[in-house]
């Protein structure tokens, strides 16, 4: 089924052109949240598959580090970990930058339409420690 949704929800977020970068061929899950990994038993599930797409191989570890970023680690870290991830290792950095300041981009959008929700605060706070760390965000 997702082979038949490419994936478009940062291209409006990405700067003129960038987009290109997030498209690809890997199964993506795209909702990477605390209520989406079920973790037992050695083995990690992701679950609730709602919005499945293909696309570059680096978006779902990206979605990972701002995660991991707003629950509480450094950005050092949560890139440390995407690292150990194949399609992060492999994807081009300046790739990942335009998915960096798309996601900011998109978490602020989110924020600046519900200021009551505190989660989507968190990520887009997240989002731009994320930006800023890879110098595709200023630091005010």
């Amino acid at each position: 089924m997702a082979r038949d949704w490419p994936e478009t929800r940062w291209n409006r977020f990405a700067r003129d052109g960038e987009s290109e970068v997030f498209r690809g061929n890997t199964l993506l899950h795209t909702d990477i949240a605390p209520s989406n990994v079920i973790i037992g038993e050695g083995r990690a599930w992701a679950v609730d598959w709602a919005w499945p797409t293909r696309g570059a191989a680096f978006i779902d570890p990206a979605c990972l580090v701002v995660q991991l970023v707003a629950a509480g680690h450094s950005v050092a870290r949560a890139e440390a970990w995407a690292a150990e991830c194949q399609g992060w290792a492999t994807a081009d950095s300046a790739a990942i930058d335009a998915f960096a300041l798309a996601a900011l981009r998109m978490y602020q959008w989110r924020a600046d339409r519900s200021p009551e929700a505190i989660r989507v605060g968190d990520m887009a706070q997240a989002a731009r420690q994320w930006a800023v760390h890879r110098n595709v965000a200023p630091t005010d």
